[in-house]
């Protein structure tokens, strides 16, 4: 109650309860001015942390585009696809991968059936795929697919994306999430384990056997 008195001759325009929260809480942590503020950026450091901090990892099959033109007249058609994140941080590095070139069989209509793993990639980045003409000297680009983020993560995509540049082009990927790119890096580890444990209970049934 003396307390309350000194706040509200000290501050007569403040309410009492108001002055002696402020001060409870300043006699605890001996600061408080700074505990005002850190109530504000501790809310939402965790969630600039998770945003930055969680690479992921993604599976991405490139199965076949639809609707290719010539564009070797000589060489003949050697189409072949990249798959690039779009990064939004531009420090980060490139996270690409492309197919092999197709050069028999229907190159128009192109099967690769390839699956890639990508990473790192971060929550709202979109994939931009590629396809090319390889020729003798240099490649041509033939047209480009986007892909937006919100069609793949976190629930993965299956289908048929336009291929800009390209009327009536299709490109049929798969993409599939992957987890965080620790947990998925464990998973090998596991399975092989599991693999050794059996070997070893195998050897001594067999020596029990014997």
């Amino acid at each position: 109650q003396a307390v309350g008195a000194q706040d509200s001759a000290q501050y007569p325009g403040l309410a009492t309860y108001g002055a002696v929260e402020v001060q409870a809480v300043g006699a605890q942590d001996g600061e408080p001015a700074s505990e005002q503020n850190p109530g504000l950026p501790t809310d939402g450091a965790p969630e600039d942390g998770e945003n930055v901090a969680v690479p992921h990892r993604l599976a991405v099959s490139i199965l076949q585009a639809h609707g290719l033109k010539h564009m070797n007249n000589f060489t003949g058609d050697n189409p072949y696809v990249t798959c690039e994140v779009t990064h939004l941080d531009p420090a980060t590095e490139t996270t690409h991968v492309e197919t092999k070139t197709v050069a028999e069989g229907d190159t128009l209509n192109p099967f690769w059936g390839e699956t890639h793993n990508l990473e790192p990639f971060f929550e709202g980045e979109s994939l931009e795929f590629t396809v090319y003409d390889k020729g003798l000297v240099a490649s041509k680009t033939e047209g480009k697919a986007v892909l937006p983020p919100d069609l793949f993560f976190p629930q993965g995509f299956s289908g048929m994306i336009a291929i800009s540049g390209l009327p009536h082009a299709l490109l049929h990927v798969i993409v599939r999430p992957l987890g965080p790119s620790g947990e998925a890096a464990v998973d090998p580890d596991a399975s092989s384990k599991n693999k050794k444990k059996k070997k070893i209970k195998v050897s001594k049934k067999s020596k029990g056997c014997c």
